[in-house]
């Protein structure tokens, strides 16, 4: 009968890295498997909320492109949401925070409900001619958890009021919570 001790160090170090392996693919499964479901049902939100059509310029319901996490702990998540604008020209502020304030209504709740921990919403717009050629344009706002939590609990907090805030946070004349992560029309991240 073997005993683990009669187990040559080789073997034993061997079985150790496996299981070290095995246990690292074993949380990053479960982890890629609440990213998916908080995907869909953030998808969902959005697609009920803003459907294709809505508006002027959105001809597809927004996407969920990533949720990134931070390397906090507990990690922060960071939920990057895509706005295909079909414009030619830039869109005015007026425009953009009028979907950044109905993209804030439908997913800020779910994310507060899930008792999710955000470090802020990144909001991508893409606009432009685009084709064979030529790229359209991606542009970001970034909004602290403290702007979005007042979208949808203050009914006079709408796009003006935000697009306000999220200006003064980006120049750094905020005094708000986390306000040194807004931003206010920067270059997408990839």
């Amino acid at each position: 009968m073997a005993v683990f001790g009669d187990v040559p160090p080789v073997l034993g170090g061997i079985a150790v890295a496996v299981a070290v392996v095995v246990g690292v693919k074993l949380v990053q499964r479960l982890r890629t498997r609440g990213q998916r479901g908080r995907v869909q049902v953030l998808e969902e939100r959005l697609a009920d909320s803003m459907p294709a059509g809505q508006g002027t310029h959105l001809e597809s319901s927004p996407q969920v492109r990533a949720i990134d996490s931070t390397d906090d702990e507990p990690p922060a998540i960071i939920p990057v949401i895509r706005i295909d604008l079909e414009t030619a020209d830039r869109p005015g502020m007026e425009l953009v925070f009028g979907y950044v304030v109905d993209v804030l209504e439908a997913i800020h709740p779910v994310l507060e409900e899930r008792d999710d921990r955000v470090e802020r919403y990144d909001l991508e717009f893409t606009f432009g001619p685009g084709g064979l050629l030529v790229d359209g344009e991606c542009r970001r706002v970034s909004v602290p958890p403290a702007f979005a939590q007042r979208v949808a609990t203050d009914d006079e907090y709408r796009a003006f009021e935000l697009h306000r805030d999220v200006k003064a946070a980006s120049e750094g004349k905020s005094d708000e919570p986390n306000a040194d992560r807004a931003t206010l029309w920067g270059p997408c991240r990839e």
